[in-house]
């Protein structure tokens, strides 16, 4: 009986592919730099990339001291900040960085698939795939650490086996040095470890006594540089264990171990829904049955693929499932794999004299599937012109006026001021600001920027910017305005149970307790819960978090 670790043809390598082979792979990597590109042109930084932003502005000390919420990849940020530093601007230059990295992850994923199925053919069809899977794509040019979190990962697992092979010192160190800049990339890379610390430990089991004893001394030219690795590791995250501890405690964390419903939920994010969905299903089980029956060694993959969520749980990890997907991205190209065995293995079913062709096909027909959402992607920018916004009101605004909007839209249009909480509050926080003084002199206007509405009768300056639109309020006194603001924001809502509604309702009843006018503010906060409940993103967050997540009544 073999080890497991005999199943994978660790001595295989890209430089087994042919000329025509290396010229395809070449194709696919060039064309995936032209559909990134593509897509990182015009983009505006969103959503935690802007927080990356903000403490690029830290210093290195901060930064490497400090942990919690979008200072979770210390070590990345610190190299934008060098980025920032050399370029002398924090513009498109620092996707460079993570393009670089997501087009590593496609001749890294051949390779792993070439270790784990012995074909050229699977090889190629997983870096395809790879290439072109939409939510890879998404996240190619953002700054953020997963791309380098992705690449790592895959380049530890290629060195692992690469040392597997070799048995020597050099291959050990270079894999461990691997190690050393995945952990630093992002923590989350300790799934990968800890995978690859498990092939080991079965390989030693499976071996039996004497022979596990025999591999244990013949790896440590693995497991003593690994342990020079965790202790370069430690000393790097050493002063940031109080806060990573902190913010597990108070955000991540729940009594373990924690559901893994979420999974489903993950899937379709990596893989769309319907017949994307159906397609990718059908797959994963020929692949998981061409794994059962003939190529043992992708038992392994699936392995790890089950490994991190299992973790996680026992963990006791409880985060909404839109950020498990992010936490269980460095999983998806072992998921493509089995998808592209699966597609090998069928199309040497359906049509064995053309197995090629039908393979391609059957590629082909996972691009169609995936086609929607990555246009999707483009459309967003068009849809979402948040740099002409900005454009507009700072062509607009004068001295004192302010910009309202909900947190995202506030958080998205922060990154064109230069001091954006003098200019961008929260609702509520404006309502409070004039509350005392309804009827002082208010010479500054509000521009409220929320999701575009039908017109309804409305009477007020509107600007609208694709789904986006801005209105402007003035009045002589605070209350003047006030008064305006909650007629428009009537008309606005019309009564509408609508999800973006969720913080004109809120306002409304932060109106009401401030300028009665007969109606109860139990009303418009009761519309406001009915809006929320709209949203997927609130009603997939956990129990332990729904709280935390009530704070924010103007999302």
């Amino acid at each position: 009986m073999q080890n497991p670790l005999h199943y994978v043809r660790s001595e295989l390598t890209l430089r087994r592919l042919s000329r025509r082979e290396t010229i395809a792979l070449v194709t696919i990597s060039l064309c995936a730099l032209l559909l990134y590109a593509a897509r990182q042109h015009g983009r505006i930084f969103i959503g935690d990339e802007i927080g990356t932003l903000r403490y690029l502005q830290k210093s290195p000390t901060y930064i490497l001291t400090h942990f919690g919420g979008q200072l979770s990849m210390n070590y990345f940020i610190l190299v934008e900040k060098g980025v920032a530093w050399l370029c002398g601007a924090m513009d498109w230059r620092l996707t460079l960085l993570p393009l670089a990295a997501a087009i590593a992850i496609i001749p890294l994923t051949a390779s792993v698939a070439l270790k784990f199925t012995g074909s050229t053919r699977t090889a190629l069809i997983a870096a395809g795939v790879t290439a072109f899977n939409p939510y890879l794509v998404m996240w190619a040019p953002m700054i953020r650490s997963y791309s380098l979190l992705l690449a790592l990962s895959l380049l530890a697992i290629n060195e692992f086996f690469r040392w597997y092979h070799q048995r020597d010192w050099w291959s050990g160190i270079q894999c461990s040095a691997v190690v050393i800049l995945l952990l630093l990339a992002h923590l989350n890379g300790v799934y990968t470890v800890m995978f690859l610390v498990l092939l080991l430990a079965v390989e030693s089991v499976s071996a039996g006594w004497s022979g596990g004893r025999k591999f244990i001394w013949e790896s440590r030219t693995l497991w003593i540089p690994l342990a020079g690795a965790a202790v370069v590791v430690g000393v790097a995250y050493w002063r940031l264990l109080p806060d990573i501890a902190k913010v597990n405690r108070e955000w991540g964390t729940d009594t373990p171990p924690t559901s893994m419903g979420y999974l489903p939920q993950v899937f379709t994010t990596y893989m769309g829904v319907g017949y994307a969905a159906f397609v990718s299903i059908l797959l994963l089980l020929a692949g998981g049955w061409s794994a059962v029956r003939e190529k043992r060694a992708l038992l392994l993959l699936c392995g790890a693929i089950i490994l991190a969520p299992i973790l996680m749980s026992l963990q006791g990890l409880s985060v909404p499932p839109w950020t498990f997907a992010r936490y269980l991205v460095f999983s998806l190209p072992l998921v493509l794999i089995l998808m592209a065995e699966g597609i090998d293995w069928l199309a040497s079913r359906v049509w064995r004299r053309r197995a090629a062709i039908a393979a391609w096909g059957i590629t082909g027909l996972i691009f169609v599937c995936w086609a929607p959402y990555v246009h999707a992607q483009f459309l967003a920018k068009k849809q979402w012109p948040f740099d002409q916004i900005a454009k507009f009101l700072h062509a607009q605004m004068q001295n004192k006026d302010v910009i309202v909007a909900g947190w995202s839209i506030g958080f998205t249009l922060s990154q064109f001021f230069d001091h954006p909480e003098a200019y961008i509050i929260l609702p509520d926080e404006y309502v409070n600001r004039v509350a005392n003084k309804l009827d002082a002199p208010l010479p500054a206007r509000v521009f409220y920027v929320a999701e575009r509405s039908v017109a309804n009768g409305r009477t007020t300056s509107i600007r609208h910017f694709g789904q986006a639109e801005v209105t402007m309020y003035a009045g002589d006194t605070a209350r003047s305005l006030l008064l305006e603001w909650r007629e428009d924001l009537l008309r606005r809502t019309a009564g509408r149970v609508y999800a973006p509604f969720q913080g004109d309702y809120e306002l409304l009843a932060l109106l009401e307790e401030r300028l009665p006018s007969g109606q109860s503010a139990d009303h418009w906060r009761s519309l406001a819960e009915r809006c929320r409940a709209q949203s997927p993103a609130a009603r997939d967050v956990p129990l332990h978090l729904q709280k935390a997540a009530r704070f924010f009544i103007f999302p």
